[in-house]
């Protein structure tokens, strides 16, 4: 998510090859299963619950809790920079024991009063990542992402008609 919505940040412009060279960074739309939304308020909440293992992973990752406060997308939008808002399907199962509901709830409001356009697909009793599992909720999920797909790029192509 900081990369798409900061597309023309450097920290997230790093990588160079003849095959991206004067590419532009912005993305035409974004599909996240189970993505990690504010990094800080996890953070919390990994101390809260005592899970070592996710502490463990964000503090490795982050390193600081200043980078986790400014990494975190959430932080983007309630600090109200001026960010890119690719239209947005999120994947969320709600037995996801790395976030509480409250946190894709939060973002969608936040990044819809953003104006953004943003989709949160609930998969009941679902854990985190479950979309990386053979199952009818998979099945389901990749439907619904094939589906947000075909509407981007039917939207693209009516924006912007082939000369």
């Amino acid at each position: 998510m900081p990369a798409a919505m900061r597309p023309d940040d450097p920290r997230h412009t790093t990588l160079s090859s003849p095959d991206v060279d004067d590419h532009d960074e912005k993305v035409a739309y974004t599909i996240a299963g189970s993505p990690l939304r504010d990094s800080y308020a996890r953070y919390q909440y990994a101390q809260g619950i005592e899970n070592n293992n996710l502490m463990a992973s964000t503090e490795n990752y982050f390193l600081n809790e200043d980078a986790l406060q400014e990494g975190s997308p959430q932080g983007i939008l309630e600090r109200g920079e001026d960010a890119a808002l690719p239209p947005l399907l999120i994947i969320q199962g709600t037995a996801d024991m790395n976030i509480p509901m409250s946190m894709p709830h939060a973002f969608v409001e936040s990044y819809r009063g953003a104006g953004g356009s943003v989709e949160l697909e609930e998969y009941p009793d679902m854990p985190h990542n479950f979309i990386l599992r053979v199952g009818k909720e998979t099945d389901h999920a990749l439907g619904i992402a094939k589906a947000f797909v075909a509407r981007q790029l039917t939207a693209s192509t009516v924006a912007t008609p082939a000369d």
